[in-house]
């Protein structure tokens, strides 16, 4: 037999997520698809909840129809930063990961915290960018554009979208990390990731 029974339920399963992830996807994409255009790639649409980078090869930034326009420039450039950083593509794919290894609950895992560490890592950048003294600003803006729900199918990147109260305790206690600090976790990562390559 060219596959096993447990090999048809792994292939099943994970050709259901995939199509899943394709429904999301093309559900999310239509769903933009009156966005009324503001300035660059960013669109304005009363369809979504949240602001949120959707597509991968030209991401938009989708704003939901508001005036706080205060409020909308710290959250284009929290957008901004996950296209600069193509977490649209690398959420996609790790998304595409998981289907595959779907029987694996660190993969799982993985993905969640992933998902978590991005959105820390715009807003860090944000914070980084701005000044310490708009995090009151940011974190307002989080409570009021928080979604209370993530997005399974990894797309888009909602601003708003889960762990809002741990998006905030980060911010409440970050600090602009040493410049050895950011140098150790380099040669940390580049020494792993050389270990791992390297290891038959």
């Amino acid at each position: 037999q060219v596959f096993t029974v447990s090999g048809m339920i792994w292939l099943a399963i994970a050709v259901l997520l995939l199509l899943l992830l394709a429904a999301a996807y093309c559900t999310a994409m239509h769903d933009i698809k009156t966005a009324v255009h503001l300035e660059d790639n960013i669109f304005l649409s009363a369809k979504v909840a949240s602001p949120a980078v959707y597509g991968i090869i030209k991401p938009r930034i989708v704003l939901p129809v508001s005036d706080k326009g205060q409020e909308n420039a710290l959250v284009i450039l929290h957008e901004k930063t996950h296209i600069r950083t193509l977490d649209n593509l690398w959420r996609m794919l790790a998304f595409i990961f998981t289907c595959v290894h779907w029987f694996n609950p660190l993969v799982w895992i993985a993905f969640i915290l992933s998902s978590k560490d991005m959105e820390m890592s715009c807003d860090e950048a944000v914070v980084l960018k701005l000044g310490t003294e708009i995090r009151a600003d940011y974190t307002a803006s989080l409570l009021s554009l928080a979604t209370g729900k993530r997005i399974i199918a990894g797309m888009p990147l909602a601003f708003g979208e889960g762990n809002t109260k741990g998006r905030i305790r980060n911010l409440a206690n970050w600090k602009k990390p040493a410049f050895w600090v950011v140098l150790v976790a380099v040669i940390a990562c580049i020494v792993l990731a050389v270990c791992l390559l390297t290891n038959p």
